[in-house]
């Protein structure tokens, strides 16, 4: 038990009541609920896991080796570069799910660029018949190679670290190793640091694990689990169960997960939700620490949740006005849910019940992404998904228009297509005039995407009194200028539907 001068945190906890008996009950209850549901994994898939992280490391000890060699290293040196494989984000937190991709990133030693990984590591993942689905996307933010091996799906990043040789036994968390690291660099080895803070700052483990598994789930059946949308990626959520539990340090998770709502709805936006006092480190020329009265870019962040790592940096630093008000809307209807639940009236499925995206709106955007190759589709669709928030933005600036709401799946379907006039209809997201069994035509992969709007109601009634065709066109012309663009092979499309059509 927490006492009351024994607190982790910024502020002193708000309770340090323990569980009562029937908030026992709730936790067991919501266990089987998240049982049921997938959110943890099985021992099969745990062990299968973890030989694909074994797998990986071994590659990049044989990538970093070769490489060495080629550069003029004695074999002896070139085996002491060692290299290692750390994985962050739901598995460094211990709170993936059963179908839960692995994020790792490879730790190289300096002389190691990040082209030779792009290309020695690629070349070798496409070598082993475990590996489907791999592309690399060399221009994101933070670069990374995705794929599946063995039929789990893996991000995989690089960071270069200024050491002639990466021990097995690497401390990670040392500050001193960012130093003079790039930005990509840092970004890349900033999510292990993360998830080690993050551990480190809460009073009981396996409650905020337990309690993150029960958010994650209900954020994504709500559809508000993503960052690159604007929403909140598992990170944030993670920061934000983080921070309730040092709020309520002697909690079960059933309370700590009903707390979350609560707090995030009365919270004073944009005061920021941290885990911890500043922490020092190093100067770094490549990146600062989020601080909104030395940065005026941190200034925009309508709901700063601060990482805990030094360099600090803002988990939803993509939110805009829109997503701001769907999440706290979604907390407002959630934290009702969750009195009912607490007092025995609903049981905790309530909670996860599904969103219904596709019936509240009347009118959305469909965005249709295509190519006619499986790799390259996964690279196209992929850099236009990145962009996505983009548009929304240039969305919320149209007057009259006063919600951009961006669905969080994309939509995959593959065509063969026999004529041209069903390539037309595959690209422009009519693909069922297409006969999908025909193996003799052109295959056509599409995405599609959907974004749903909602108009000021009164002397702005229909869309057709609202010009959208600048932004879309402005994004169309955006990621068309990709320099891997090929309109030979690739297109996009965004169209305006009523929901009639979606029906």
């Amino acid at each position: 038990m927490v006492g009351k001068n024994d607190y982790l945190g910024v502020s002193s906890p708000l309770s340090l009541a323990g569980p009562s008996s029937r908030d026992e009950q709730l936790q067991k209850q919501l266990e089987l609920s998240l049982e049921k549901n997938n959110m943890y994994e099985s021992e099969t898939i745990s062990s299968l896991r973890q030989s694909v992280m074994n797998k990986l490391e071994e590659i990049t000890k044989r990538f970093i080796y070769e490489a060495s060699i080629r550069k003029g290293f004695t074999p002896d040196d070139a085996k002491k570069a060692g290299g290692i494989v750390m994985t962050f984000g739901s598995c460094r937190l211990g709170v993936q799910a059963a179908n839960a991709d692995i994020d790792a990133v490879c730790i190289c030693p300096r002389h190691i660029t990040r082209s030779d990984f792009f290309e020695g590591v690629y070349k070798m993942l496409a070598r082993r018949p475990e590996v489907t689905q791999l592309t690399a996307i060399r221009d994101a933010f933070v670069p990374i190679i995705k794929l599946k091996f063995s039929g789990i799906s893996v991000d995989l990043l690089c960071a270069r670290l200024n050491l002639q040789t990466i021990p097995d036994d690497l401390d990670i968390d040392d500050t001193a190793l960012l130093v003079p690291l790039d930005e990509r660099c840092i970004r890349s080895v900033n999510g292990t640091r993360v998830a080690d803070e993050i551990l480190k700052s809460v009073p009981d483990i396996p409650t905020f694990r337990t309690a993150v598994r029960c958010i994650k789930l209900w954020a994504t059946r709500r559809g508000i689990y993503s960052n690159i949308l604007g929403f909140l990626g598992g990170v944030a959520w993670a920061l934000m169960v983080a921070r309730v539990c040092q709020l309520y340090p002697n909690a079960c998770a059933s309370t700590v997960a009903s707390k979350v709502f609560s707090i995030m709805v009365n919270w004073q936006w944009p005061h920021p939700v941290v885990l911890r006092d500043s922490p020092e480190g190093p100067h770094l020329s490549s990146i600062q620490s989020w601080n909104p009265k030395r940065n005026p870019i941190d200034k925009t962040h309508k709901m700063p949740i601060i990482t805990p790592a030094y360099p600090t940096m803002c988990a939803t630093h993509n939110m805009t006005n829109s997503t701001f008000r769907i999440v706290i809307g979604e907390c407002k209807r959630a934290a009702q849910i969750m009195d009912k639940i607490m007092v025995g009236s609903l049981p905790w499925d309530a909670l996860f019940e599904g969103h219904a995206f596709f019936k509240n709106y009347r009118h959305y955007l469909q965005i249709v992404v295509s190519s006619d190759d499986s790799l390259r589709q996964l690279q196209w669709s992929g850099l236009v998904e990145s962009r996505l928030r983009g548009l929304t933005n240039k969305l919320e600036s149209i007057h009259g228009l006063v919600l951009v709401h961006p669905f969080v799946e994309g939509f995959d379907n593959v065509y063969t297509c026999t004529s041209h006039e069903q390539i037309t209809a595959a690209v422009n997201g009519i693909g069922n005039a297409c006969p999908q069994e025909d193996t003799n035509g052109v295959k056509i992969y599409t995405r599609t995407f959907y974004i749903g709007l909602y108009f000021r109601l009164g002397s702005v009634r229909d869309q057709g009194q609202i010009d959208i065709s600048r932004p879309i066109s402005e994004f169309k012309r955006y990621v068309r200028n990709w320099e891997q663009y090929n309109e030979q092979h690739m297109g996009v499309v965004v169209r305006y539907l009523r929901r009639s059509v979606l029906d």
